[in-house]
């Protein structure tokens, strides 16, 4: 069956056709809908599906990588608030030693975060180039 990556999450969309034959998707997890009005659209649409077909192994690479960088986005994102919650409760003249140390911990494992990512970056950019 067609389909078409979407363009938030990466999940598979596949194609739907409504009362007057026209193509749409949905994307239940991000709630994106598309549609293709105009017969020019329509063809390039049929022209995009049909080449993506040729290219579904290299779509499954990237979603798996696409995923693998959501995760890490959404990792950094929660270390970022739980450093930000932590620097507000330690105290200016009587430090809390323990959220201080927790906190300088918590930027460790944020800055092996974005390394982690960078890497993943490097090898999307030599499957692109291969």
């Amino acid at each position: 069956m067609p389909f078409l990556p979407c363009f938030l999450c990466g999940a598979k969309l596949e194609k739907r056709t409504d009362k007057n034959r026209k193509p749409y998707f949905v994307c239940n997890p991000c709630g994106i809908q598309l549609f293709v009005r105009r017969q020019h659209g329509m063809g390039l649409l049929d022209k995009l599906l049909r080449d993506s077909e040729k290219n579904e192994i290299p779509f499954k690479q990237r979603a798996a990588q696409v995923y693998q960088i959501q995760a890490l986005l959404t990792e950094i994102t929660g270390i970022k608030k739980q450093i930000v919650s932590l620097e507000s409760q330690t105290g200016v003249f009587f430090p809390d030693k323990d959220k201080v140390y927790a906190c300088n911990l918590l930027k460790i494992k944020l800055q092996n975060l974005l390394r982690e990512l960078a890497e993943l970056a490097k090898q999307g950019a030599q499957i692109k180039t291969v």
